[in-house]
């Protein structure tokens, strides 16, 4: 891929670049480094709650927006589920295509440049869905895009989330942060196994709030 097929996306291009930087410097990390493949508190938790309701990952549907590095989307297809990850960043997408080759994962994955909002997902089409970090930049978006990826989670499937909060530095434009009363009022009915949130001090004076939930969508009832 080369810069000319950067996409024009919600966030301002200055915010945008400066992500895509940092992948750029994990292209030139060895195959060794990039084959170590680590998630956080979200994943593990999404893993926790398929062990205790006794779901089995082989071939579930997974979609995950803003993939990142990929280690995400490879943890899912290492397990054998089949996903799809997209991300705006050329250097994102670069770095995931080349974590899942190192990995001998491209039977189960499927990584497209694409921007994370614009596009239809059909209905109760996949059975995991994350977010992680992203939704926030689609600013008057992020409400209307989470409800449409929870629309898109299958009955009995579950969505995986995470944001910013206050307290957060201010940002032009200003970040839309998703409340803990919004994710609780959108997840109605939903069972939630992991709820939380935290303050990182990320460096001085730069106290950030974060939140997550991972949620399981009612499964149908004949």
């Amino acid at each position: 891929m080369a810069k000319d097929d950067k996409l024009s996306v919600a966030a301002p291009e200055k915010w945008m670049a400066g992500w895509d930087k940092i992948y750029q410097k994990m292209l030139g990390a060895p195959d060794e480094e990039l084959a170590e493949v680590e998630v956080g508190h979200p994943i593990q938790s999404l893993h926790h709650a398929m062990r205790i309701t006794e779901v089995e990952p082989e071939e579930l549907r997974v979609l995950e927006l803003a993939c990142g590095d990929g280690s995400v989307a490879c943890s899912m297809a290492k397990l054998g589920m089949k996903v799809k990850a997209v991300d705006a960043l050329v250097n994102a997408v670069a770095v995931t295509q080349r974590r899942m080759r190192i990995l001998s994962l491209s039977d189960n994955m499927d990584v497209s440049l694409m921007d994370i909002d614009g596009w239809s997902i059909e209905l109760e089409s996949y059975d995991i869905v994350i977010a992680l970090q992203c939704l926030q930049y689609l600013f008057d978006r992020a409400i209307p895009r989470f409800r449409e990826l929870l629309a898109a989670v299958k009955p009995g499937g579950f969505i995986v989330y995470s944001g910013n909060i206050l307290p957060h530095f201010e940002t032009d434009p200003s970040i839309r942060f998703i409340t803990e009363a919004e994710l609780r009022e959108e997840l109605v009915g939903w069972t939630f196994h992991s709820f939380g949130t935290d303050q990182v001090l990320q460096k001085p004076n730069d106290l950030r709030g974060y939140i997550w939930v991972v949620a399981r969508k009612p499964q149908e009832t004949e």
